[in-house]
């Protein structure tokens, strides 16, 4: 199959990344296989470096504000890119990617357009509600339910990441069951061998008798990270010989670091901004910690799971299917610091209830969330769409 995969950017993050394991998997089988990005981004290399041929868009964003035409010159450039390489299969990632996408395939259907939602308009609204007020949350909320609601129409077929998101776009938005499809994510193994483990211990000064927990995402609200910042107070009067590290960037980076420069915080909350080993750094950890107020499936936690970490995440989106109350890790509920303090001060305070935790993830890794499990299922679901559908109408 001639397939085009159209993720709505090329940063770094959950969405670019899935999108690299999956093209590297349909390529590795045979497909042909190109990135046509809806901007420039660091994820780029990347995607050439894995041998994928990739076509960036002309930046949106600003622009279009100030340029109302520059959306009718990228729905032209997509309509060319789309026809050159005729492709069987258009998937698209992310409400951007899919609203041009289908608008460039209006008139001159000659591909089918498979569609990811990596979240949902109740996710994205229930993790960000705080950052707006009433009118603009309104607003907000109204744009997101639009773009789902024109995603899913543009799209042949839809794929969900998790049943959360399933749910929503079914129970909330009203797509037929039949249009929405679950395949959850998946990732590579990644090896982390003891060396680089300990040098990672030892660049963050914690030591064999110290605990290191770690949260890797973005610095932003609906991540959750200022819950964390509390909770650590509370972790630490019980728990002084614990080491807090959070790997990524993003809005809120400048201010957690300010909350956590003073006593008690001071010198056990380490902020390391972007970095290429993050799978590493959860490997070297004895926890981690994903308190978000909203999320898909995220592949931070695929990540924990398959380096046998044991978690700790709020009860929200696709986190229970990874996060198994009791037996993977622990689940809390967004929002409340006490209950997430006292779900980490347990965890780090028995070894055994960890590491048998962590062994459970490792195996739920290996049964559900490999690459080539999400490869197998995405293969069939193009598959299944020629077959059912068969080629749309010129």
């Amino acid at each position: 199959m001639k397939i085009l995969q159209v993720p709505a950017n090329a940063g770094y993050g959950g969405m670019p990344l899935h999108v690299l394991t999956l093209a590297k998997g349909l390529a590795a089988r045979g497909h042909e296989v190109e990135i046509l990005c809806m901007s420039d981004g660091p994820m780029i290399p990347e995607y050439e470096d894995a041998g994928l041929k990739v076509t960036v868009v002309p930046s949106l964003g600003r622009r279009m504000r100030r340029d109302p035409l520059m959306a009718l010159r990228v729905i032209r450039f997509l309509r060319d890119a789309i026809a050159g390489m005729e492709p069987d299969i258009i998937h698209t990632h992310g409400p951007r990617a899919s609203f041009f996408t289908g608008l460039a395939l209006r008139g001159n259907r000659r591909s089918l357009m498979v569609a990811t939602a990596h979240g949902s308009f109740s996710q994205f609204t229930a993790g960000n509600e705080d950052e707006y007020g009433g009118m603009k949350r309104w607003v907000r909320n109204r744009q997101y339910r639009y773009f789902d609601s024109m995603m899913s129409r543009a799209a042949d077929r839809v794929i969900a990441v998790c049943e959360a998101t399933r749910n929503d776009l079914v129970g909330e938005l009203g797509l037929p069951a039949g249009k929405v499809a679950v395949i959850r994510n998946g990732i590579e193994e990644h090896y982390s061998n003891d060396d680089v483990m300990l040098a990672i211990r030892r660049e963050f000064d914690c030591g064999a008798d110290e605990k290191l927990v770690v949260f890797v995402g973005r610095i932003a609200f609906h991540k959750g990270m200022v819950f964390l910042v509390e909770a650590a107070k509370t972790v630490l009067a019980g728990a002084p010989r614990t080491c807090f590290v959070a790997v990524g960037e993003g809005p809120m980076e400048n201010e957690l670091r300010c909350r956590t420069s003073v006593i008690p915080l001071a010198g056990r909350f380490t902020f390391t901004g972007r970095r290429n080993d993050a799978v590493d750094i959860i490997a070297a950890s004895d926890l981690l910690v994903l308190p978000s107020l909203s999320e898909g499936l995220p592949l931070t936690l695929l990540e924990a799971a398959m380096t046998g970490t044991a978690m700790v995440a709020s009860d929200v989106g696709g986190m229970p299917e990874v996060v198994i109350d009791g037996e993977t890790g622990l689940l809390v509920p967004a929002r409340d610091t006490g209950v997430l303090a006292r779900a980490i001060t347990r965890l780090l305070a028995d070894d055994g209830e960890r590491g048998k935790m962590g062994a459970a993830a490792r195996r739920l890794w290996e049964k559900e969330f490999t690459a080539g499990m999400m490869v197998d299922k995405m293969e069939d679901e193009y598959r299944k769409a020629i077959a059912t559908i068969g080629s749309p109408p010129v």
